[in-house]
Order: structure tokens, then C-alpha cells, then sequence
């Protein structure tokens, strides 16, 4: 843990007002194991702070996003896809309210079946 907390608060501090930098380094550095709505508050900040790497980094969420939804279809990754390609323009804010509840969603399940 750093002098400034505990690193999930930084973290979130960092996505709050907007630091790329900070977010980044302290996801690969101080979270081993971020779970799929810590990936994709890091993709969304992207998505408006880098949009040149955005393509990139929403396919590896939403391939994180299919492997950890066991009973994930072709529609819900057409839906996934559709609101990822919404982050950074004028439906953002109404494409990550989305994206987060899918995220909770499968964070539920995981809870369920007992996988941390």
C-alpha cells in the first residue's frame, strides 16, 4: 500500500478525474487481480484520453467480458460491442452506465459460483 492509500482508491481517484497515467500504473502495479469493472473504467478512460489505442483495448474487454459470462450469446456480444463503440462519443455516459451494469452483473455470478 503507498503513502497516499489504499490502491483501489487510488485507482478510482484516478479514473474520477480523469488521470490515465495514474489509473494505469496503478492497475499493473498495485492491483493483481482487477476485476472486469476495474477494466472497464481503465477502457472508457481510454476511449476519451487515448482513442487511438481505444480499438485495441475494448476488444480485450470484451473478450474478458465473453469469458466471464458463461451463458454469453452472439446478441450479448453484439450489445457489448455496440455500447463499447459508443465510449468516447455522445452516448458515453449512457453506453458505460450499460457496460457497468453488465460488469456488476457478472461479478454477481462469479460471486455465486464461488470464484473470486
Amino acid at each position: 500500500m503507498t503513502a497516499q492509500g489504499h490502491p483501489r482508491a487510488i485507482f478510482q481517484r484516478a479514473i474520477e478525474h480523469g488521470n490515465l497515467l495514474v489509473a494505469e500504473s496503478t492497475l499493473r502495479a498495485e492491483i493483481p487481480r482487477p476485476t472486469l469493472s476495474d477494466l472497464l473504467e481503465l477502457t472508457a478512460l481510454i476511449a476519451q484520453k487515448q482513442p487511438e489505442r481505444f480499438s485495441r483495448v475494448a476488444a480485450r474487454w470484451l473478450l474478458k467480458y465473453l469469458q466471464a459470462v458463461d451463458k454469453a450469446t452472439i446478441y450479448d456480444a453484439q450489445f457489448v460491442a455496440a455500447n463499447l463503440q459508443a465510449l468516447g462519443g455522445k452516448q458515453h455516459a449512457n453506453a458505460l452506465t450499460a457496460l457497468r451494469n453488465l460488469a456488476e452483473d457478472s461479478t454477481r455470478q462469479d460471486r455465486t459460483r464461488g470464484v473470486a
